[in-house]
């Protein structure tokens, strides 16, 4: 199954990380990881260097490309006014994130509060 990578993960495997990757690392070799354009720029955003520049070229040839389309921002709309109902104020980027998975029908790899609460009120995409 694709695997859409939040920039949680990919900011760790690009960087010099603490944790272990090997999950990253086995969805890469597969030709499963995915981005969408959302993960783009907040990975691209925050490059530092030429060589970071480089490898995150490099990460997005190698993924698959997700859509964010009519669907993705429907999905997006419902799930950040359940968020709302319930509470929880997330960020647009994230909703958008959950979104994009949920719309695709792939699983979500990543590290983030604001995904993970997402998740819990809206269920697991690709499940």
């Amino acid at each position: 199954m694709i695997v859409l990578v939040d920039s949680s993960i990919w900011i760790d495997f690009l960087r010099p990380a603490r944790d272990d990757l090997t999950d990253l690392k086995r969805v890469i070799r597969e030709g499963r990881a995915a981005i969408c354009p959302v993960i783009w720029v907040e990975l691209w955003r925050g490059t530092r260097s030429k060589s970071e520049e480089s490898a995150l070229l490099e990460m997005r040839r190698l993924s698959l490309s997700l859509e964010v389309d009519a669907e993705t921002w429907t999905h997006a709309a419902k799930f950040s006014r359940v968020a709302v109902q319930n509470g929880l104020n997330c960020p647009l980027a994230d909703v958008l994130i959950v979104a994009c998975a949920r719309r695709h029908g792939v699983k979500l790899m990543h590290r983030d509060k604001h995904i993970e609460a997402l998740l819990a009120l809206c269920g697991p995409p690709g499940a």
